[in-house]
């Protein structure tokens, strides 16, 4: 039967982190929120947020750089979150507090602070333990993976309506509250961004390539030359060593396959042949990581190059080396040597080697040993900065972005020192 105190809209949030310091620098990299009102829920709210800041552990909560790129920030969508909790009398969570902390730390950067709220802490009604541990309990199904913060919003409301009956007297309080006396801020252009929204967005290809790819000769246009093909290809290898293209470098490739009258059939042939370089690097010491394979797709979508294209490649690689082609894996595509480059590590390292991942004191450890000088900040004289995510907001990474140093991306930095991947 329904406890009569969960007939009051009760506000349920949850929020992934970069952190859990809320106090500190950590921030918010999604929230979500979901009314349930007569026992059943009647509103949800969900958006990645750009923290503007690296997202801390992607393998707990799963959101990657790449992910928040183009998600709004706090002050986006704070109207939309609140909007949805409007008439809600209590916040529910489970270990709410530090949801609660989170979520006030966030209005408070904005200038937008929220008045003391009554909570419900389902972790404390029941008993304690980890949220799927207490649904599992409660024979209460998760909708997807937890550590989602809509996933876990929804599964808190449902353990709350089970532990209401168990606990009547503890959402007794309710009976005498009025609505949260939420501050009042417009809601804005800006849309919630989804992970799935994020994750579709990411696979579509750069924007860059159709204006390149578009490029038709002019009439008695003469074609560019192998020379002008073979500088393109080195630019290129530079720029794709991120793994990323930005705005500045989508120009960059544009302009100088323009200036060197590069044709779209040109351009095709170089990310084809280009891709399939890649393809025997990844596999010159005979075995393709999963890391590998992924490094290679995700350099393919931004050539514009298909699965199909990649497994392609993969194919005339292996056919390649087993007629003699040289281990090219130790310097990399562009032949040249990064013994005594001075480099640094930033993000939490995704590559494993002999069946452990890669930490960072075995990552500095490898590195030494290829003759490089790790550091552990970035200058103006730093030469390298490894990233695990390409799209990596670290202080390091927008740093080494400001002054120009070479960005490498983890798999791509492995290879060219030797490193075989599992």
């Amino acid at each position: 039967m329904l406890n009569q105190h969960t007939r009051h809209p009760i506000g349920i949030i949850d929020v992934e982190t970069t952190g859990f310091h809320a106090l500190g620098n950590d921030r918010v990299v999604e929230v979500a929120a979901v009314v349930l009102e007569g026992g059943r829920i009647t509103r949800e709210f969900v958006s990645l947020v750009n923290p503007e800041r690296d997202v801390g552990p992607s393998s707990i909560h799963g959101i990657t750089a790449g992910d928040i790129r183009h998600a709004p920030r706090f002050v986006d969508v704070a109207g939309a979150l609140l909007e949805t909790l409007s008439g809600t009398v209590a916040i529910a969570g489970h270990n709410v507090r530090f949801d609660k902390q989170f979520i006030e730390r966030e209005f408070l950067r904005i200038e937008r602070p929220i008045p003391p709220l009554s909570t419900i802490c389902t972790m404390r009604l029941a008993g304690g333990g980890r949220l799927s541990k207490c649904c599992t309990d409660h024979n209460i199904e998760f909708d997807g993976e937890s550590h989602n913060a809509l996933v876990d919003a929804r599964a808190t409301a449902r353990l709350l309506l089970k532990l209401a009956s168990a606990h009547p007297e503890s959402l007794q309080h309710l009976s005498g509250l009025g609505p949260i006396d939420w501050p009042v801020i417009s809601v804005k252009g800006s849309l919630p961004v989804t992970r799935k929204q994020s994750r579709l967005r990411q696979t579509a290809p750069p924007s860059y390539l159709q204006r390149l790819l578009g490029r038709m000769p002019r009439q008695g246009e003469l074609f560019g030359s192998d020379e002008s093909i073979m500088e393109y290809t080195a630019l290129l290898d530079r720029v794709l060593e991120d793994r990323s293209v930005d705005e500045a470098e989508g120009d960059a490739l544009v302009s100088m396959a323009t200036s060197w009258g590069l044709t779209s059939q040109q351009i095709r042939l170089a990310h084809r042949e280009f891709t399939k370089q890649l393809a025997i690097v990844a596999l010159a010491d005979g075995v393709l990581s999963d890391a590998e394979r992924d490094d290679l797709r995700l350099a393919a979508r931004l050539l514009g190059q298909s699965t199909q294209d990649v497994e392609e490649a993969l194919r005339d690689a292996r056919s390649l080396l087993a007629d003699g082609a040289r281990n090219s894996s130790a310097k990399g595509l562009d032949g040249t040597s990064l013994s005594g480059k001075l480099i640094c590590f930033t993000g939490e390292l995704q590559c494993q080697r002999n069946g452990q991942p890669i930490t960072r004191e075995m990552a500095i450890a490898l590195a030494s040993k290829a003759g490089l000088k790790v550091v552990d900040s970035v200058t103006k004289r730093l030469e390298i900065l490894v990233v695990s995510d390409p799209h990596t907001q670290s202080g390091k990474a927008t740093r080494a972005r400001r002054y120009g140093v070479r960005v490498m991306h983890e798999p791509v930095f492995w290879q060219a020192i030797g490193v075989h991947l599992d």
